[in-house]
């Protein structure tokens, strides 16, 4: 008998222990600040090593755990297009900077300019065109992780006229 009670108070004292420790370990977060000259981007394209496409910066979860909630910052420069696209998870989107679009079919719609939002459902074919003369930042979050799939532009979503993620080439006037 009493071997069974030190059992049981070792097991409850291990288990105050346990919630203890978690209780602490959660007390050890701090706030975090950024200012935006230190904000660290890095080219959505690991083989951009020019820095000319998109670039982004985490700002919590990890883009290699799929199915991870994400929050990143994403960069685009003036006047490129992904070219039509699906994401596997939902995507939630809001412009800081430029005049972005984010449209399925050929109308690429009014511009989203700074504290514009979407709602991008996934698996739905897309494309995306940040319009000519400033770059576009955006804040996306995606709850079930990020992937970015390609799609046949017959598939609901026009090409941009533009080459996918580069800046047009100037045209001559008429």
């Amino acid at each position: 008998m009493k071997t069974m009670k030190w059992a049981l108070l070792l097991m409850a004292g291990v288990a105050l222990g346990f919630a203890g420790g978690v209780y602490a370990a959660g007390a050890k977060k701090e706030a975090m600040m950024t200012p935006a000259a230190d904000v660290k981007f890095a080219p959505l394209d690991p083989k951009d090593t020019e820095g000319k496409g998109p670039s982004l910066a985490v700002l919590f979860g990890d883009m290699k755990k799929k199915g991870a909630p994400v929050g990143f910052l994403l960069k685009s420069p003036a006047g490129t297009s992904p070219g039509p696209h699906t994401h596997t998870s939902d995507d939630y989107a809001v412009v800081i900077k430029g005049k972005q679009h984010n449209f399925s079919g050929a109308d690429e719609g009014a511009s989203l300019g700074p504290g514009s939002t979407w709602y991008q459902p996934g698996k739905q074919v897309h494309n995306n065109h940040c319009e000519a003369g400033e770059e576009c930042l955006l804040f996306v979050y995606v709850p079930n992780g990020f992937d970015f799939q390609p799609a046949p532009a017959d598939k609901g979503a026009a090409p941009a006229d533009k080459k996918p993620m580069e800046k047009p080439a100037d045209k001559p006037a008429k």
